[in-house]
């Protein structure tokens, strides 16, 4: 009989954890939230390049290239969702990280204004680098990109 009672309480126990653990106030449950599996870079709406199923492809060839000397942007970042569709994040809680994998080829200034999404590039002088882009969501990244490459050339 014992036996039996525990095992009740066990089972109900355990009923109430499962219900408790599932409650849906989890912050990523609140509002309906995109899923990038992508992204664009543009300046005036303008592709320069763009990431979708893996694959990056440029405006023309195989980087984006600039003169050296030159000044781009605003560049606007926009993210690609699963029904292929552009958004850009909404909220404090989103923001943008990028790194570079040579310093001195561009300068990034970011953010521009409050605008997290949006940043400036200066060739500043003739070489390649990569840049490579975080989604930032709450402290941790939710989309990061594949190393896009920019070339500043000689004009």
């Amino acid at each position: 009989m014992k036996k039996s009672y525990f095992l009740t309480l066990f089972t109900a126990a355990a009923l109430i954890f499962t219900a408790v653990s599932c409650d849906s106030n989890d912050d990523h449950d609140d509002h309906d939230e995109e899923v990038p599996v992508g992204f664009q870079l543009s300046v005036n709406s303008s592709m320069l390049v763009t990431q979708d199923s893996g694959t990056l492809t440029y405006a023309s060839g195989d980087a984006i290239e600039l003169p050296a000397g030159a000044e781009v942007g605003p560049v606007d970042v926009q993210f690609i969702a699963e029904d292929g569709d552009l958004f850009t994040p909404e909220g404090g809680e989103y923001g943008l990280q990028y790194e570079l994998s040579q310093s001195g080829v561009i300068s990034v200034e970011h953010p521009l204004g409050n605008n997290q999404f949006q940043f400036n590039v200066s060739a500043v002088e003739v070489g390649e680098t990569t840049l490579t882009l975080d989604l930032m969501h709450d402290g941790h990244s939710d989309f990061e990109s594949q190393a896009i490459t920019v070339r500043v050339v000689q004009n």
